[in-house]
């Protein structure tokens, strides 16, 4: 059951994952866009922003792209009416203003020729400021269009995207898009059509008419919004009791998997030896050692193999630092693989040294074929395990758990296109949890747990066996203590081992003298074996460890123009 505590720790903590930040800590407060269109079609831009900076910084960016047969020129930048530094590459701009922690209020100024466009019936000004390449937030957007001179004639005012519904004319004819705050990538192209006559010296672009085209998105915009306040209306309404049925399935599943664990539980109590002395094996003791490591394998793991084929017969020690096979007749697969990649790769001839062992992995073309032999060897461990039938896959339960989470998939797409942002992300957690739980719920069997449940209990009342008791033991029974406590990276019982060992009696047993040296050998060549092996894979195993910039946007905006705002 641990590992669902775990995978619902994982979903919740997604959420809580830091954003990605600017290299400098910024944010923009207040932006003030002022167009000024002019008789002879150009435009007059000003631009204020406001930024507060909560790091050091160099200055400011912002990106221009105009849109086709039109240019930006002239852009200047100032500060309470100094000038600033301008470094321009082609729609990109650095405007230069250091300090730190500070709030900082910047003046921007340039033309845009040809900016308006003159047709039979209107002339517009048809704009992008900023489009989905923008990278920062505008927490508060006001764009100001103004006439060439005041005029009480009919104007037409359109925004798209972020700037829809956001209009308002005022008297003399000054457009006012109060779009509040906008989203980084997104767009918001503003669209104003004034009376022909103020644009005398305007050359005819067109000779059609726009002021119906115009009405015609307004009336299309106004539906499409209608229809979207429908729609959302309807989710927001279904939404508690589709979420309410995918949390109940999800509570259900979760205490199926608590019962089912509860009854193994019960079947392992039962069934289980309350013995502390060396529980039976089941299983291989690598195989062991891996179930109790996760499955997860380090040179600790494979010095005690190692020692396993000594104590169990295949290979006999001649001195701390060399190995000789005298029986390759092994019980399990993985143990013939280890014999032949230590005593007839790395060693020559059913024999194996630490020394061979350094010189093996000293030559690069080596590492390779040392981390495959390794995994191979690994893979092998882990196919006995399989074979004991350790963990109940549960795919009807699991494939149940994915396709739920999946069918919650377009319902999640629907809740954040209508902007039902607290649905959507209860919805995403209940997605993720269910396909988590689909990836990790795989609950051991009943032996799984048995042998989980002895070995830890071993390990843990390890501390309390007497010199007495460990005396009892079999020469064999004292070495398999040792290679489990080795492989599974206890100290505490490598220690107690250590100690017991220096404590033999030598009236214990009539062979004591071959027991005491069995034990004390395995203890004094653990380390030295260790050493090595942890020496050799630093050796093998290689480890290597960029700067980011800004790039002008994309244009996504009408006619290919657009830009945005940063800092630096």
């Amino acid at each position: 059951m641990k590992k669902i505590a775990i995978l619902l720790i994982i979903a919740f903590s997604i959420f809580l994952l830091p954003l990605p930040v600017f290299a400098v800590d910024f944010s923009i407060e207040n932006t003030e866009i002022n167009a000024h269109l002019q008789e002879n079609g150009d435009v007059q831009v000003t631009e204020q922003h406001i930024y507060q900076f909560d790091d050091d910084f160099n200055g400011i960016t912002r990106t221009l792209i105009p849109k086709e047969q039109t240019q930006i020129v002239d852009f200047q930048a100032s500060e309470n009416g100094n000038t600033l530094d301008v470094e321009q590459e082609e729609n990109f701009y650095n405007v230069y203003r250091s300090g730190s922690y500070e709030e900082v209020e910047v003046e921007l100024s340039y033309t845009i020729t040809n900016g308006v466009e003159v047709f039979s019936d209107f002339a517009q000004f048809y704009w992008p400021f900023f489009d989905t390449s923008n990278e920062s937030n505008y927490e508060n957007m006001n764009i100001y269009v103004h006439p060439p001179q005041p005029t009480e004639e009919e104007v037409l005012a359109l925004g798209y995207d972020e700037a829809f519904d956001t209009s308002t004319i005022d008297s003399d004819g000054v457009v006012h898009f109060a779009m509040g705050k906008v989203d980084s990538g997104t767009n918001g192209d503003i669209r104003v059509a004034y009376d022909t006559s103020l644009f005398p010296t305007t050359s005819l672009l067109e000779n059609k008419t726009i002021g119906e085209e115009i009405a015609a998105d307004k009336s299309r915009f106004e539906a499409e919004a209608a229809a979207f306040e429908s729609r959302q209306d309807i989710l927001n309404r279904i939404s508690p009791y589709i979420v309410g049925v995918f949390i109940i399935y999800l509570v259900v599943l979760l205490f199926r998997a608590l019962s089912i664990k509860s009854k193994k539980l019960w079947e392992v109590e039962r069934s289980s030896s309350q013995s502390l002395y060396l529980p039976k094996q089941e299983m291989s003791l690598p195989a062991t050692i891996l179930y109790m490591r996760n499955m997860s394998a380090n040179t600790e793991f494979l010095s005690a193999a190692l020692l396993d084929l000594v104590r169990k017969g295949y290979v006999q020690r001649e001195d701390d630092n060399k190995f000789t096979v005298v029986d390759e007749n092994t019980d399990h697969q993985h143990e013939s693989i280890l014999i032949n990649w230590l005593f007839y790769k790395i060693g020559d001839n059913g024999n194996f040294s630490l020394k061979a062992l350094e010189a093996y992995t000293k030559i690069e073309d080596n590492h390779s074929t040392y981390n495959g032999d390794f995994h191979k060897w690994i893979q092998a461990v882990k196919s006995e395990t399989n074979d004991h039938d350790l963990v109940d896959k549960q795919q009807g339960i699991r494939w149940t758990s994915a396709v739920a989470s999946f069918l919650l998939i377009p319902f999640i797409i629907m809740l954040g296109v209508h902007s039902l942002f607290i649905w959507m992300v209860l919805s995403i957690f209940i997605s993720l949890t269910l396909l988590l739980f689909a990836v990790l719920y795989q609950p051991k069997t009943v032996q799984g747990l048995r042998i989980k449940k002895q070995w830890a209990n071993f390990s843990s009342n390890y501390d309390n066996i007497s010199e007495q008791e460990w005396n009892q033991w079999m020469s064999d029974e004292q070495m398999q203590a040792f290679i489990y406590a080795l492989g599974t990276g206890n100290k505490s019982m490598q220690k107690k081992s250590e100690h017991l060992s220096n404590g033999l009696s030598s009236t214990a047993h009539t062979d004591s003298s071959l027991q005491t040296n069995d034990i004390v050998m395995f203890i004094l060549i653990a380390s030295t074996i260790n050493n090595q092996f942890d020496k050799a894979n630093s050796t093998v195993v290689a480890s290597t460890s960029s700067s980011d910039g800004g790039v002008p946007g994309g244009g996504a905006g009408v006619g290919g123009g657009g830009g945005g705002s940063g800092a630096f």
